[in-house]
């Protein structure tokens, strides 16, 4: 017995060096891509089973939490409003009333982008903002030098004919010169303001429903703590400033801030005046919105209203009302999933040309029924099914890190960490973690670092969203190279950039990003989160020997 006994620590570590292997080997696979992001994902349901750490049942249910069905009503909306072209419609309207200034082109580029990035996914947002903005530039240079060129022949009389050839060539250069530096910074603008856009919602980029299923997993008595709408209240404003700030810089590197230039009241040029005559028209040729599109836009925003309303934590929400009184029955999952299914009962059109000639008569009318807003076949084609297993495979990972008691070791051997105040540390696990994301995925950084940065709070004696909220919104801020995003990727190819032009802008941005994320911690997350408080569900931990006795007991 008393060799037994000798024993069992080393079976504990046993436990810990089995699931460490997993997290490395996951790793660099993810970060390699050797095999799809979404296989390496499955081999959870391998290798725990295996090495007994979990059972096979228990690692298959992380494969069905409630942030993989929100995520999976989210993309269906998202589809929803692709499909019926909502974006492009919402997109040139605000060309439309902004004008087309270069520094107003610029804030309207940015925050379409970054709103659309807030509902559909940032490369569909990127890759239809992108034809947008370079068609208005072509338009504009194309203008601007028409305008120029009919300047010249007033010299003529003045000038040889091979003077004013050169001027000509000259004048062509220094425009081609200015539209392509303000054609780099408009492109650039489109993909970081889709980055910065996804961290406004919760299901605007897969990190952000990552840090809720940790919450839930790791501390299943937060009382849901992360819902749409906190984290909605505090990442929208923090969103608007990182836009604000992004703005500023890229303004000054390729437009330049002359202030007076910048926001005098001037007279619109011929060359602007013809380019809004063409957005305009491509505006105009959308037509009216036909009744799908209506529908789609009222149960938009019905889902969005009804996401906020559902506990908006100044005041009781409707499911408090109705459903959870005793328990937490309804959720934001319930909401979207209900407004899912609407897609698929509400028609796409109505036959009521009997109404409209006075007739009554319904004989000539067909009795198919109409298609619906959505067809199974559609979202079966465009779903990306990838990222629902990319969001089991890290809540299975994070929970293999529980129960084998790798999180709680690692917690504990970074304690050393409490010495250092915990504003330098925010800091620092921030600009740590938007490096590692320029050359690994995000949602790879938010798997793995994110459990071991929830037993770290536990054992410095910080509150857990102090740390895992900045630096999970930190994981989307990418902006240095090609790889680092999928809108990068995009905007790198299509406006052929090179990797120091978007290098340069791009550490700045990082910088600005993770000052701004703290600032939002520090200031309005403090008293949102109630930050300077260790609540009691923190402090609930699960031991390694309990947990290691669960996991293997038949």
């Amino acid at each position: 017995s008393m060799l037994l006994l000798s024993v069992l620590p080393f079976m504990h570590l046993l436990f810990i060096a089995k699931c460490g292997f997993v997290v490395i080997l996951m790793a660099l696979y993810w970060c390699t891509e050797c095999v799809p992001l979404a296989v390496t994902s499955l081999l959870p349901f391998i290798l725990f089973p295996m090495m007994g750490i979990m059972k096979s049942e228990q690692v298959c249910l992380q494969y069905t939490g409630d942030a993989h069905i929100l995520g999976t009503g989210g993309l269906i909306v998202a589809i929803a409003v692709e499909y019926w072209n909502l974006h492009k419609r919402l997109a040139l309207r605000i060309v439309v009333l902004l004008g087309v200034k270069p520094m107003l082109l610029m804030v309207g580029f940015m925050s379409i982008t970054a709103f659309l990035s807030m509902w559909i996914s940032t490369v569909a947002s990127t890759a239809l903002m992108l034809p947008i903005v370079h068609s208005v530039l072509e338009h504009l240079r194309e203008s601007e030098f028409e305008a120029e060129e009919h300047e010249l022949p007033y010299m003529e009389m003045k000038l040889q004919k091979q003077l004013l050839l050169n001027s000509l060539i000259l004048l062509c250069h220094e425009i081609q010169c200015k539209y392509q530096t303000l054609s780099k910074g408009m492109s650039l603008c489109v993909c970081y303001s889709a980055s910065i856009g996804g961290t406004a919602t919760l299901t605007g980029s897969i990190s952000n429903l990552i840090l809720k299923g940790q919450m839930e997993k790791l501390f299943p008595g937060n009382g849901d703590v992360i819902n749409y709408t906190s984290w909605f209240i505090f990442s929208f404003p923090n969103m608007v400033l990182m836009l604000a700030v992004s703005w500023l810089w890229l303004q000054f590197m390729y437009i330049g801030f002359n202030v007076k230039k910048t926001f005098s009241c001037r007279k619109v040029s011929p060359s602007e005046r013809k380019v809004y005559a063409v957005m305009k028209s491509e505006y105009r040729k959308l037509g009216r919105m036909n009744f799908a599109e209506c529908c789609v836009l009222v149960l938009f925003l019905l889902l969005v209203l009804l996401w906020f309303t559902r506990e908006p934590g100044f005041s009781t929400g409707w499911a408090s009302l109705l459903f959870n009184q005793e328990k937490t029955f309804v959720t934001d999952t319930t909401v979207s999933i209900f407004i899912c299914l609407l897609f698929f009962v509400i028609p796409s059109k109505i036959e009521c040309s009997c109404w409209r000639s006075g007739s009554l008569d319904i004989s000539g009318i067909s009795k198919r029924a109409p298609p619906t807003l959505l067809h199974w076949e559609l979202v079966q084609r465009k779903l990306p099914w990838n990222i629902m297993l990319l969001l089991g495979g890290a809540f299975a990972l994070a929970r293999g890190c529980e129960v084998s008691g790798l999180s709680l070791w690692l917690g504990k051997t970074l304690e050393s960490l409490k010495n250092i105040p915990p504003v330098a540390l925010s800091f620092l696990l921030c600009f740590v973690i938007a490096m590692l994301t320029e050359i690994c995925n995000n949602a790879v950084i938010s798997t793995v670092l994110l459990p071991v940065l929830a037993s770290m709070t536990s054992a410095v004696g910080l509150h857990p969203l102090y740390i895992m909220l900045p630096t999970t919104i930190s994981s989307s801020l990418a902006f240095m190279l090609p790889v680092a995003t999928p809108p990068n990727a995009i905007t790198f190819t299509y406006a052929n950039l090179k990797i120091i032009e978007m290098v340069k802008p791009g550490f700045v941005l990082n910088l600005l990003g993770i000052l701004c994320t703290n600032l939002a911690v520090h200031t309005w997350g403090t008293a949102i989160f109630n930050l300077k408080e260790i609540p009691p569900w923190a402090n609930v931990t699960t031991t390694p020997t309990h947990s290691m006795f669960s996991a293997t007991t038949p």
